[in-house]
């Protein structure tokens, strides 16, 4: 059975006409880094007088810990689901920079920060999720961050950028090369595995992508993208991926618009360049129906394991991200869906026994 997500593999690319991604638009300055932590820590490396931050609280560990290391106090603003996402920011005095997140590359309206910018704060974007979306960044952002490994078969990668002025401190320092080449076996290996090119012992390759990820999270400080990397996410098309997104990501709104235990996160209207379709899985149900879907081959994630933090978000234990990127078409999506509405049926019909009992 065809796996459908989990860690990209392996692939060689060719540049495709002139689709390939050309930059942000009026962006001051740009670099390429080694993560999207690397790409935050570069922000605040950039602007020393930073004391106070306020973030989303409903976000990533990765997204706290460079603010963590550079021994920023931080406090959060609430973001919780309630008939849609709903975003509450009240910023204290002592705030010197807000972090904004765009989720999962569906529009959503920033608040009007501008009496905030005017006292001097700082409006930093992590547009991880609308990288490559028609509305990239809000207009109100001084800053933007992303990680780009969500995207493709990258060996690593961060991106930062700033709209106001050149950036003084950019990093130069080379990830370790033993690292590209255990992530780069990896791929490959899960390629060979895929495509049944080869009896391969898949262990052999989760382990290799486990120990690269547990790298990047410990050695990301002060890394400068690498080369081989920066060629790949160069060749990339990515008017196709956005396409293929899009396409994929409507077949799971058609399919799944009338399974009653499932919510949208977002409208299919407010669709840009989806990186996953969130959904919400009613209370208690949603490890169960992840498992089904593992026993499938169908690998989804969930954004995001509960930081270490104090975040408060009722969006941790409901959402589930539903897979729908370039590498699968529409009769893949239609077997997500297939699986989870037999999980759905299942579940109705244990729900009836147990009440006519």
């Amino acid at each position: 059975m065809k796996e459908i997500g989990s860690e990209y593999h392996y692939e060689k690319l060719s540049k495709k006409g002139n689709k390939t991604w050309q930059g942000i638009v009026d962006m001051q300055d740009e670099t390429f880094v080694f993560s999207g932590r690397t790409a935050i820590e570069t922000v605040l490396l950039n602007l020393p007088h930073i004391r106070k931050a306020i973030l989303p609280s409903y976000c990533c560990d990765s997204m706290i810990e460079p603010f963590r290391k550079a021994g920023i106090n931080f406090i959060f603003y609430e973001v919780n689901f309630h008939n849609g996402l709903d975003i509450q920011v009240d910023i204290p005095e002592d705030i010197d920079l807000l972090l904004w997140c765009n989720y999962f590359g569906f529009r959503v309206k920033m608040p009007d920060f501008t009496d905030f910018i005017d006292r001097g704060g700082i409006i930093l974007e992590d547009i991880t999720h609308s990288f490559f979306s028609q509305n990239v960044y809000n207009s109100q952002s001084q800053y933007v961050v992303a990680s780009l490994r969500k995207w493709g078969p990258l060996l690593c990668g961060g991106y930062c950028a700033t709209k106001g002025e050149y950036l003084k401190y950019k990093p130069t320092l080379l990830p370790l090369q033993e690292f590209l080449e255990q992530k780069k076996r990896a791929m490959r290996l899960k390629y060979n595995y895929i495509y049944e090119i080869e009896d391969i012992d898949k262990n052999i390759f989760l382990n290799d992508f486990s120990e690269s990820n547990k790298w990047i999270a410990k050695n990301y400080s002060q890394l400068a993208i690498d080369e081989e990397t920066k060629n790949i996410f160069t060749k990339l098309d990515w008017q196709e991926v956005s396409e293929v997104r899009k396409r994929n990501a409507k077949v799971l709104y058609t399919g799944l618009k009338d399974i009653s235990s499932i919510k949208f996160l977002y409208k299919e209207k407010d669709m840009d360049c989806p990186l996953f379709v969130p959904i919400l899985v009613e209370s208690g149900m949603r490890n169960s129906l992840r498992r089904t879907l593992t026993e499938n081959s169908i690998y989804c994630p969930i954004h995001w394991p509960k930081p270490s933090e104090s975040c408060v978000s009722n969006l941790y234990e409901m959402e589930l991200s539903l897979i729908c990127d370039q590498r699968y078409d529409e009769n893949d999506m239609k077997r997500i869906v297939e699986v989870i509405s037999r999980w759905d049926d299942t579940k109705i019909e244990v729900k009836e026994k147990n009440i006519n009992e």
